[in-house]
């Protein structure tokens, strides 16, 4: 076999294994969003953005303990109604919403049946007829 022969064969074989490597990655598409709805959410970020402003104004940043297997979100003020948002940033699929509306300052959670690993946590609520939005991370082991 000589030289040229080779070459071919070597670039021929290289453009195959660029074009399955193409068609592969088109065929499984990872590249997935976050949000599905992110422009519906883009157009309320404003809500957003004077929640989140709320928080830092009024100095209410939730307090995140994990104990054992009870998440506590311990809050500054009493009554507070809402909803805590768990999102997995590596499987959307886990991601859950779980409401809650507490007479004290404290909202208690088990998370035992949480898959391990990394989420981030948004809690958006309401005390005093005042709006709040508050995202968190959080490693359940």
């Amino acid at each position: 076999m000589n030289w040229g022969l080779r070459i071919v064969v070597g670039l021929g074989t290289f453009m195959l294994l660029i074009m399955g490597a193409g068609i592969y990655m088109v065929s499984h598409d990872t590249d997935s969003l976050v949000d599905e709805d992110y422009y519906e959410k883009s157009l309320s970020y404003d809500d957003v953005y004077k929640r989140k402003q709320n928080v830092i104004d009024d100095d209410v940043k939730p307090k995140l303990q994990l104990d054992g297997d009870t998440l506590t979100i311990v809050f500054k003020g009493d009554i507070n109604k809402g909803e805590v948002n768990f999102k997995r940033p590596s499987d959307g699929n886990l991601d859950l919403k779980v409401p809650f509306y507490t007479q004290s300052n404290t909202f208690r959670l088990p998370v035992s049946t949480f898959s391990k690993g990394n989420w981030t946590l948004e809690v958006v609520w309401e005390h005093n007829t005042r709006a709040y939005f508050d995202s968190q991370s959080l490693f359940i082991q």
